[in-house]
């Protein structure tokens, strides 16, 4: 019974930190291939949303920014987090649609 516990507590704590919030990306099992940890070290502290969409390569080809919930009002910071993003890659696979999207959530803080 301990040991049913303690995994099922694992398998939760992974999906909190997780910072893949939703999308069609996914419900598929799409996995990333960038280790990230979806935090920006700069002046301005607070989260942001965008909405990425993703190629075939695994390339993100956009983001944008979801201002429900975003509390980074710096046009700066959130070039900032935008660039960060477009540089994470995913799963290749022709399989895949052309694009496929999700949502993520970007936090900056000071050191």
């Amino acid at each position: 019974m301990k040991l049913v516990l303690v995994s099922l507590f694992l398998v939760f704590s992974s999906y909190s930190f997780s910072q893949l919030i939703s999308g069609d990306l996914i419900d598929e099992g799409r996995k990333m291939i960038t280790v990230s940890t979806f935090k920006l070290i700069d002046n301005n502290e607070g989260i942001a949303f965008y909405q990425l969409a993703v190629n075939r390569k695994g390339e993100v080809t956009s983001a944008t920014l979801l201002s429900a919930g975003t509390t980074i009002v710096s046009t700066p910071t959130r070039m900032k987090m935008r660039n960060y993003l477009m540089t994470l890659k995913f799963e290749e696979g022709m399989y895949y649609p052309e694009f496929h999207h999700v949502k993520v959530k970007i936090t900056s803080s000071k050191l």
